[in-house]
């Protein structure tokens, strides 16, 4: 299955949603979008990384496991994606779950798709289920100052952010309200819900600039008396 790195990945949402206003059938973009023309991502091994997320998926708990690779988990074009995937008991389905949000992020902060919308900096939860060759992508993210898919959204907690020597570690709490679109009229095809469960994930890479502080209360003057 073709894969990209954060920027591409939001290319493909983008393209997908325009697709699915009436420029086109959704299958026509993966053709191209998600890789390089004719150029395969091997499959995934087993990583038996300690830094893991556990999912109800169609009633199933699977604990998808980070994927720590460049290609999948990176820090680029303002963006942080984490990448995490696991595959079914049988082998045959790959769960891949991608968290985008902006390196802007810091401890204390709560990334929602309305304050994404508010901030102008992009943010997504993409869940892709493939089994037989077939791919089905849940997802919320932006389109147009809006939403999309209309009813889909996420929030993104972030506890703590550690910055290394050539890393940066977050942890934090995700829950969504995905929505997967038929690839040939754009109407919803299936949903899925995650409930608040914890994340954590380090992150090859260095951030653009410093974390800003997050802004203090302004003491009152009965704060002050008190001094």
């Amino acid at each position: 299955m073709k894969k990209t790195v954060a920027i591409l990945l939001c290319a493909l949402l983008s393209t997908l949603c325009a697709f699915s206003l009436g420029e086109g059938p959704l299958s026509d973009l993966f053709e191209v979008l998600p890789g390089e023309p004719g150029v395969e991502t091997p499959p995934r091994g087993d990583l038996g990384s300690a830094e893991g997320i556990v999912l109800e998926i169609n009633g199933e708990s699977v604990r998808l496991a980070y994927d720590a690779s460049p290609q999948y988990s990176s820090i680029q074009g303002g963006l942080v994606q984490a990448s995490y995937y696991a595959y079914s008991a049988d082998g045959k389905t790959l769960y891949e779950l991608y968290i985008t949000f902006p390196e802007t992020a810091r401890a204390g902060m709560i990334i929602t798709p309305e304050y994404a919308l508010m901030t102008s900096e992009e943010s997504s939860v993409v869940l892709i289920v493939s089994r037989d060759g077939i791919e089905k992508y849940f997802f919320s993210s932006l389109l147009d100052g809006r939403i999309y898919p209309e009813g889909s959204g996420f929030t993104i907690g972030i506890d703590s952010v550690s910055v290394n020597d050539g890393s940066v570690s977050y942890a934090g709490t995700l829950s969504a309200s995905l929505i997967a679109l038929d690839l040939s009229s754009g109407a919803v095809a299936d949903r899925l819900e995650i409930p608040a469960t914890s994340f954590g994930f380090t992150v090859s890479g260095q951030l653009s600039a410093p974390l800003p502080d997050m802004p203090q209360p302004t003491q009152m003057p009965e704060d002050l008396k008190r001094v």
